[in-house]
């Protein structure tokens, strides 16, 4: 290099390119040198002849770093930012949580990297729904492909995800890909990793630091670009503990770690998440969509909803059908209620501040009349003579629009 030395070189890059990798070869084997080099920012110091492996170990560790960097440059921007806008790869996921809000701008800043990411949270808390959002956010051209865990012995598992060759074993008449070649340039999502067994774990920790796997019957290696996400509602830390699970697989594995609240952590989102499903439903019905009862929205943010998310959505649905056929009055709501573990709240008599609130879709005149009617009598346990009064009515025309509902 006439001009200009290696060292010399290296700091000029260490100053107009901070972020880059850079390893140095030479074949100078001398330890003040590489001592030298380390200091001014070189990853490794490499001595000729080069050795194949140790050339490549150095390469992936660079690439690896320039990635972590990288991504912590985008965290840093979009924590950072001042916009409160939600990226439109999460609007699947209902949500006024601030929690929940600050796990969509974490994801948004580590997805484009290539670092695997562990969701972990209760079952049926979004977990399936956040991780196809890494995946859209990392705008990797590849396919999001999601593969249930706990649904698949380790034979399974291993011809699923890694593909055999033909005559692997009895019956392997044919060479299969598997899921991990049909995720090339994109996203496989692992759910439910605290089931995998020793031996799979062995295999996935392969693929995560070398990025590479095998075909079942087939010892030669086959390279994957693919982003690995996992999900579990296990407490892997405990597993480790205990030994059945690998200490290293689960540090591997949390490289980006997001916990998602469960439902009763999260009730500010009980009530747009109950009009979601309570429209859902009674659109499949071919109902009018209508808003949910004001009281049992009330008792559902008392309630702890151990099923979460698909507890509600089973109890408004069974609501719904109970709805549509004929009006639930408060005895036949209280009963529903008490049914399903909760109990009818009664409103505060505290007067309001005379606003009108509303939260989704923009209700309709009828709508509004409905929900008036509803809360009148509900407020009065029932008694129509008190409920036309609250509403300034007679009762005579309180049952004529009882009887048009």
């Amino acid at each position: 290099m006439p001009k200009l030395s290696g060292e010399d070189l290296l700091k000029t890059i260490h100053v107009t390119h901070p972020d880059a990798s850079v390893f140095v070869v030479s074949g100078t084997d001398e330890v003040a040198p590489a001592v030298r080099c380390i200091q001014d920012g070189a990853l490794d110091y490499i001595v000729k002849p080069i050795d194949k492996d140790r050339f490549q170990t150095a390469l992936m560790k660079g690439m690896e770093i320039y990635n972590i960097k990288a991504e912590l440059n985008e965290m840093k921007r979009v924590i950072s930012s001042d916009h409160d806008e939600i990226n439109t790869n999460f609007s699947n996921i209902i949500t006024q949580d601030k929690t929940m809000l600050n796990i969509f701008k974490y994801i948004e800043a580590v997805s484009t990297g290539s670092a695997p990411v562990m969701i972990t949270g209760e079952t049926v808390t979004g977990k399936d729904m956040l991780a196809e959002a890494v995946h859209k956010c990392s705008n990797r051209k590849g396919e999001f492909v999601p593969v249930n865990v706990s649904a698949l012995d380790e034979n399974m598992f291993n011809d699923s995800l890694f593909g055999h060759v033909k005559g692997a074993f009895t019956g392997a008449d044919k060479q299969r890909k598997g899921l991990l070649a049909s995720a090339e340039n994109g996203t496989v999502f692992l759910d439910e990793i605290g089931y995998l067994n020793e031996s799979s774990q062995i295999k996935l920790l392969r693929l995560i630091q070398n990025h590479e796997y095998l075909h079942v019957g087939s010892d030669k290696p086959i390279k994957s670009n693919a982003r690995v996400v996992a999900a579990t509602n296990a407490d892997l830390v405990k597993k480790v503990a205990s030994g059945e699970f690998r200490q290293d697989l689960y540090y591997r594995l949390k490289t980006h770690m997001v916990s998602l609240p469960p439902l009763r952590k999260r009730t500010i989102d009980i009530e747009p998440l109950s009009c979601h499903f309570f429209k859902q439903e009674l659109a499949h019905l071919g109902a009018d969509v209508a808003l949910p009862p004001a009281v049992m929205l009330q008792a559902f943010k008392e309630y702890d909803f151990p099923g979460n998310i698909r507890e509600l959505q089973s109890i408004i649905m069974d609501y719904v059908i109970q709805f549509s056929s004929s009006r639930l009055g408060q005895a036949e709501l209280k009963e529903f209620l008490k049914k399903h573990n909760m109990k009818l709240i009664k409103k505060s008599s505290e007067p309001s501040d005379g606003r009108f609130v509303y939260d989704g879709q923009f209700p309709t005149i009828k709508q509004l009349e409905s929900n008036l009617i509803e809360s009148a009598l509900n407020l009065t346990d029932g008694n129509q003579s008190k409920a036309a009064k609250l509403l300034g009515i007679t009762r005579q025309a309180l049952n004529k629009r009882l009887s048009s509902q």
